[in-house]
């Protein structure tokens, strides 16, 4: 699935589910589950009816069930999701990532309908946080949830891609909250927050590339690196997604105004660099570093644009 049809389908996901959860009070988990969990497997490529693919009311032996089960291309469960419902009894992880052992599949998500938690499941030790993102930040981020789309069917390949998008995303949100820290006590600190106990190496490669994305984004904010009116730090700027764009009026395909202040404009026909530095002389940023490539490719999408450039 191309990163503009995903970006596309995860802005209607959010846009209908938030309605729901708008407009239907007391809503149970039969509904979060026919609502708001199907359609978000749509919007990942994944055909909820199509037992191959989908399996709901898993068995899980001596004589219990998990929600759903996401199957591979031979048939073997990899994803299993449990569903609640906001303000309702908590889902047990540990209890939940047994099940995900007993039928070893190495994912497990959990959700309310609200947030959205993803964790890698082994043999040992308590089951791992991958992310945890609201309906918006599901939006905002497909590249990092490129690796449950059914493109992939969850294969060794999908599930390494999926970590490591999932662990940039996480240590990213880290270092941008905790810039103040030392370099030294953030690496150390966000290896204890994303993988207490040993790294292995695919959390390592991750850590490392989201590490130096967000030092490339931050060196780039100084003066000496920067460009005139770009010496601002990330935090400082005001973080922004597709939704707030819109075509400017009259004006040639790719050219689009900010909804909330019209004279901050895009031009699409440009290249990403040429983007991310006219964001920034507006004062503006997408929420992260790694979500800017959704960013690009959906408004070129929108504008018939080649998503190739």
């Amino acid at each position: 699935m191309e990163a503009a049809d995903l970006s596309r389908r995860l802005e209607e996901f959010y846009s209908d589910a938030t309605e729901v959860l708008r407009d239907v009070s007391g809503i149970t988990d039969q509904q979060v589950k026919h609502w708001i969990v199907n359609p978000f497997l749509v919007a990942l490529g994944w055909d909820p009816v199509d037992k191959r693919q989908v399996y709901l009311d898993y068995p899980v032996k001596p004589d219990g069930h998990i929600d759903y089960a996401l199957l591979d291309a031979q048939g073997e469960p990899r994803l299993i999701i449990q569903v609640g419902r906001p303000g309702g009894a908590a889902i047990d992880v540990e209890a939940t990532a047994k099940k995900s052992r007993s039928v070893k599949a190495p994912l497990l998500l959990t959700t309310d309908g609200q947030e959205f938690s993803l964790y890698h499941v082994d043999n040992n030790g308590s089951p791992s946080p991958l992310f945890v993102l609201t309906l918006k930040e599901l939006a905002e981020n497909p590249d990092a949830l490129a690796g449950l789309t059914v493109s992939y069917r969850l294969s060794d390949t999908g599930i390494s891609q999926l970590r490591k998008a999932a662990i940039r995303l996480a240590v990213i949100q880290m270092l941008e909250d905790n810039s103040e820290k030392t370099f030294d006590a953030i690496v150390g600190w966000v290896s204890s927050q994303v993988a207490p106990g040993a790294l292995d190496e695919t959390t390592e490669a991750a850590i490392r590339e989201a590490t130096m994305l967000w030092l490339t984004e931050e060196y780039l904010a100084l003066p000496g690196f920067g460009g005139s009116g770009e010496s601002r730090k990330a935090s400082d700027l005001r973080p922004t997604s597709a939704r707030d764009w819109e075509p400017f009026p009259g004006g040639p395909a790719g050219a689009f105004q900010y909804k909330f202040d019209t004279s901050k404009t895009l031009d699409l026909r440009q290249s990403p660099k040429e983007i991310r530095s006219a964001l920034r002389l507006q004062g503006l940023r997408t929420p992260t570093a790694t979500s800017f490539g959704g960013f690009y490719h959906a408004l070129r999408h929108r504008a018939n644009l080649p998503t190739s450039k």
